[in-house]
């Protein structure tokens, strides 16, 4: 699921020509359902110290016993502190090749994509490496 901050987060980038969004948008409300907050449960302290963005998917992993995807590093910290559990990235494309909606080549194109053109860190080389060879 997908909070309102980051749809809005989302269509803003497309709104200024990161065309590249296009498909994330897309698949809003068929494929990721946008949910807001029902509860506003620990929200004053966390909103404090994360983005809108982050505050709120964070709240969001909180209140549907969820899994926060992000690759913010205080959102990991109070995350951590909240016991919830995280995925970036890298834990996102190797989701998508487990599920069969992306090929080990193209979560491979992505992530150097991501580090030529967006200047994007990575433990790892490739999530083919993660994954082991292919059986």
């Amino acid at each position: 699921m997908v909070v309102p901050a980051v749809r809005d987060e989302l269509k803003r980038g497309l709104d200024t020509g990161h065309d590249y969004l296009d498909t994330a948008v897309d698949a809003l409300s068929d494929e990721l359902p946008v949910r807001p907050l029902s509860s506003d449960r620990d929200s004053q302290h966390i909103r404090e110290r994360l983005n809108l963005g982050e505050a709120e998917s964070l709240l969001a992993a909180i209140e549907h016993d969820g899994t926060l995807a992000t690759d913010d590093l205080a959102a990991r910290e109070v995350a951590d502190q909240r016991d919830v559990p995280v995925t970036g990235s890298i834990g996102l494309l190797v989701l998508g090749i487990e599920h069969d909606h992306i090929d080990r080549e193209t979560a491979d194109e992505w992530l150097e994509t991501w580090r030529e053109q967006r200047g994007y860190y990575a433990p790892v080389e490739s999530v083919t490496e993660i994954l082991g060879s292919e059986e």
